[in-house]
């Protein structure tokens, strides 16, 4: 049965502190070597996972940051989350605390997957986007040390002008890694990140035509973030018509339709509550309004909910209702969070090419 976004979200993140050791140069959090004031304590964590375990399907937990593992309850939450039947997913940094005693403890605690974040097929390219020299050693040592313990592991990666020479390279190291997933992160102009360029439109439509011959060739699923259009492109080359029936859908993914705000849901170290760890406007807090009750009944999540109030290309879109673009990055670019998404080199076929458009920028 396809997943109702007006009542449940696909999958939750919860940046657990923004602490963290490294100095990524697209880090979305900032993260610094300590954690910052007001972060969540263990008890409001607590009542957070209980209420997220109130929704009428679970979401997917994702514990992001900084780096999970500084926190000193890390591991006694993952296993209440676990206690309440809510797949949990972490996202560990390749620092000094991501040892094989860590990862097993992850995998005792009940976590579902570990994702490692892999910028480079080498360790030139990939610590200098990292910006410390031994993280590229400590992503091939956690791998190993989870394939040891029987966790499964998916591999982040970020598509920066930096990155898309080496994505290729990236594709066999993750196969040799035993990856289930390669989870491609289109970059959005927010944190350190503003200081990277951004790929054009007509870049990422190559690089998704890529992505998706290497789907069907190698053992791991390829999923886009910040870049749904990736499901059009499934779709043309695969030949499968634009359908509504669920079934079909699927084809193409479980999480198909899901979007900034539609089935996604950011909670913030403090408990400030956004559709999107890259979309940066606040509809409630944990504290006060309850995730529940934001993610139903705010303004901002019902107008990411709603396709039908998108503007420019996106607005007239036939994929839309799969796709929707990346809400984060058009307002990121545009200041506007319902208009297009200026990665996209789509035209809709009942788009009016001739017609001005105050967003018709591609």
């Amino acid at each position: 049965m396809e997943r109702d976004f007006d009542k449940s979200p696909f999958i939750i993140f919860w940046e657990t502190t923004r602490a963290c050791n490294l100095v990524c140069s697209h880090c979305r959090a900032e993260a610094k070597p300590t954690p910052a004031p007001n972060e969540l304590s263990t008890k409001e964590v607590q009542k957070l996972i209980e209420e997220i375990s109130q929704f009428e399907t679970k979401p997917i937990l994702v514990l992001t940051g900084g780096d999970p593992l500084m926190r000193d309850d890390i591991f006694d939450l993952i296993e209440y989350s676990n206690s309440f039947g809510i797949r949990t997913a972490v996202t560990p940094a390749p620092t000094p605390l991501m040892t094989r005693e860590n990862i097993e403890k992850l995998k005792e605690s009940g976590a579902d997957r570990i994702a490692l974040s892999l910028d480079g097929s080498t360790k030139t390219r990939h610590n200098k986007l990292r910006g410390v020299s031994k993280s590229f050693d400590a992503i091939l040592d956690a791998a190993s040390y989870a394939e040891e313990v029987d966790l499964p592991i998916q591999i982040n990666t970020t598509i920066t002008k930096e990155t898309v020479t080496d994505l290729k390279a990236i594709a066999e190291l993750t196969e040799q890694l035993d990856a289930v997933l390669w989870s491609l992160f289109f970059l959005v102009p927010v944190g350190r990140g503003e200081k990277l360029e951004m790929i054009t439109s007509e870049e990422a439509e190559r690089i998704m035509e890529f992505l998706y011959r290497e789907e069907q060739k190698r053992p791991y699923q390829v999923k886009t973030t910040e870049a749904t259009h990736y499901r059009r492109v499934v779709l043309q080359n695969s030949g499968t018509p634009l359908s509504k029936d669920p079934q079909k859908r699927d084809k193409i993914g479980r999480s198909v339709g899901v979007s900034d705000g539609n089935g996604i849901v950011f909670v913030s170290r403090t408990g400030e509550i956004y559709p999107s760890g890259f979309l940066p406007l606040k509809a409630g807090s944990v504290l006060e309004e309850g995730l529940i009750k934001t993610y139903k009944e705010s303004k901002l999540f019902k107008e990411l909910r709603d396709k039908s109030l998108l503007k420019g290309k996106c607005g007239v879109c036939e994929y839309n209702s799969i796709c929707g673009g990346s809400r984060a990055r058009a307002y990121s670019i545009y200041g506007d969070h319902l208009a297009p998404d200026p990665l996209c080199a789509y035209y809709p076929e009942e788009w009016d090419e001739d017609s001005w458009d105050v967003y018709n920028s591609n």
